[in-house]
């Protein structure tokens, strides 16, 4: 069984990926994959190397 989703969630955005160094989620939908803060990235940059895809609840509305 998952979580439970709030009645807020309108959409879903997926291409979300974990980074194998700072071992935190990154929207991979860039043309780069952003900077990542740890010092054991080589090029300073979110690797996710074998990441699942997550798939994060999103309410639009919001920004509005």
């Amino acid at each position: 069984m998952g979580a439970p989703i709030p009645n807020e969630v309108t959409a879903y955005q997926n291409n979300w990926r974990f980074c194998d160094f700072c071992y935190s989620l990154w929207w991979n939908g860039n043309p780069d994959n952003g900077a990542c803060p740890s010092p054991r990235s080589p090029d300073h940059q979110h690797h996710g190397q074998g990441s699942w895809n997550f798939i994060l609840p999103a309410n639009p509305a919001e920004h509005i």
